[in-house]
């Protein structure tokens, strides 16, 4: 029965990124930052280990970080499309049912509640 919840779960994950992939820019703001100067040869991961290693822990522990969602699902991928600080619309995407537990008001503010790369709620993280 738990396998079965995997391979479903891992599916829809799967399905998820795959429909995100076609449309990278939905979750940028307006005023997209420029990546400083990425060699494109190597992952995010060599450099923000050493640049950004709290960051990059909190990811790697995250249920983001163990489904290994590629850093670009959020930020973009570094070449034409690139938020140091993305909008929600990616969160979204995959967590709709989400969405219908907060007010209205509330469902455009998931980074208010949520640490962006550990994805803890800030309240569990202290």
């Amino acid at each position: 029965m738990k396998a079965k919840h995997f391979i479903w779960t891992f599916l829809v994950l799967l399905s998820a990124g795959f429909l995100l992939s076609f449309n990278l820019n939905s979750g940028q703001d307006e005023g997209e930052d420029e990546h400083p100067d990425v060699d494109y040869s190597i992952s995010c991961m060599e450099c923000h280990a050493e640049e950004t290693p709290d960051e990059t822990a909190a990811w790697k522990s995250s249920a983001h970080g163990k489904m290994n969602f590629g850093c670009y699902i959020c930020h973009g991928d570094g070449i034409e499309n690139f938020s140091a600080e993305p909008g929600v619309d990616g969160c979204i995407s995959c967590h709709s049912d989400s969405e219908k537990c907060f007010e209205p008001d509330m469902a455009d503010r998931c980074f208010d509640c949520h640490d962006g790369h550990s994805l803890q709620t800030k309240k569990e993280e202290k």
